[in-house]
């Protein structure tokens, strides 16, 4: 069990010693009147026991009906918080180099031709001119078609084991007045076709991020996916833009300290493994 899943556990436990408490404590004699919270488990169920509620039940629900559903609550908490363990996350690590690995050979394949690989000064070539009639290069090229096979493998591989866990490049919004926000995919889109691209800034997008069960927002950790073009040298974390948002960061500072990480993001290349 995780921390976080502990921690919950231990504060739905504490609540429900609290309430075996004021149910001991609901008689008028003197122990009622001192405050006192010396009585037992037994004498919490004798006294609920003179409650009609406690003996209109049947089955479970029978002795203490409310601690049979405090003891719901706290299963319902424990699954709402519930992040992946260990050898979970070990798991998911391996799909991603497994996707990393199959992106890196059928893009190669595919681009180049059978058997070959790019060399430096294919990568630095201009492949062609983006709206902005901005210089898009094969390494960039390359690189986008590389992410895209590797995310639709993680996207189909990871949502057969940790459906709940798991989001592909969702679209966070630091703001220091109200939290984090995910943004609204199809509002985010919208956005792209209009070219308001002043919207979107500051907003971090990680390839793949594992989180609580079913809450983006409770990140457990990142990884992005790197394709290095012809490179022998391990890929770094991208450093954002000077000016901007988060200029005095690079990708990796930024998811961990704006999307509040339980654990140092990592990098996932073919050549490299993961690495933080």
């Amino acid at each position: 069990m995780s921390q976080v899943s502990r921690a919950a556990l231990r504060a739905v436990t504490w609540c429900i010693c609290v309430l075996l408490a004021g149910c001991s404590t609901t008689g008028t004699g003197r122990h009622a009147r001192s405050g006192r919270y010396e009585q037992t488990v037994d004498s919490a169920t004798n006294a609920c026991l003179r409650n009609p509620a406690c003996y209109t039940q049947v089955g479970e629900d029978a002795v203490l009906p409310w601690l049979s559903r405090a003891a719901s609550v706290a299963r319902t908490v424990v699954a709402t918080l519930r992040f992946l363990e260990e050898a979970e996350l070990a798991q998911v690590e391996a799909v991603l180099m497994d996707c990393a690995r199959q992106a890196n050979f059928e893009v190669n394949e595919r681009m180049l031709g059978e058997g070959k690989r790019p060399t430096r000064e294919w990568c630095a070539k201009e492949a062609r001119r983006d709206a902005r009639n901005n210089v898009v290069t094969w390494a960039m090229e390359m690189g986008s078609a590389k992410h895209e096979v590797a995310l639709e493998c993680a996207r189909a591989r990871l949502g057969e084991r940790f459906p709940e866990n798991f989001s592909v490049e969702p679209r966070y919004y630091p703001d220091a007045r109200t939290g984090l926000r995910l943004l609204d995919p199809d509002e985010v889109r919208r956005w792209l076709t209009d070219g308001l691209f002043h919207l979107l800034a500051g907003t971090l997008v990680p390839d793949v991020v594992i989180h609580a069960q079913g809450d983006p927002l409770k990140a457990q950790t990142a990884y992005d996916f790197k394709f290095p073009c012809a490179s022998q040298s391990e890929p770094l974390w991208s450093p954002y833009p000077r000016g901007g948002p988060h200029s005095t960061q690079d990708q990796g500072d930024a998811y961990l300290k704006l999307l509040m990480l339980q654990m140092k993001p990592a990098r996932v290349s073919p050549a490299w493994g993961i690495s933080r």
